[in-house]
């Protein structure tokens, strides 16, 4: 694994939940759990895509998946 790029993202996700901690512990319950997993999601997709050498990335994957849930207008 690239761990000279993983110091930075922890960071930065430390960084951006700290602005964010205010605002979210207002918001409802679910927002809350929401954006709680869609941090740790962010930090699994980030260290799956700097350690893996394979072509096929989680986000790929899942873009995908999303897609079959979005308009064909978009």
């Amino acid at each position: 694994m690239n761990k000279v790029f993983l110091l930075p993202l922890l960071l930065a996700m430390l960084f951006m939940y700290l602005i964010d901690r205010k605002s979210m512990n207002n918001a409802h319950a679910v927002n809350r759990w929401i954006a709680r997993v869609l941090y740790v999601i962010s930090i699994g997709i980030w260290i799956y895509g700097t350690s893996t050498k394979s072509s096929v990335y989680v986000a790929t994957w899942l873009t995908r998946f999303i897609d079959m849930w979005l308009p064909p207008t978009l």
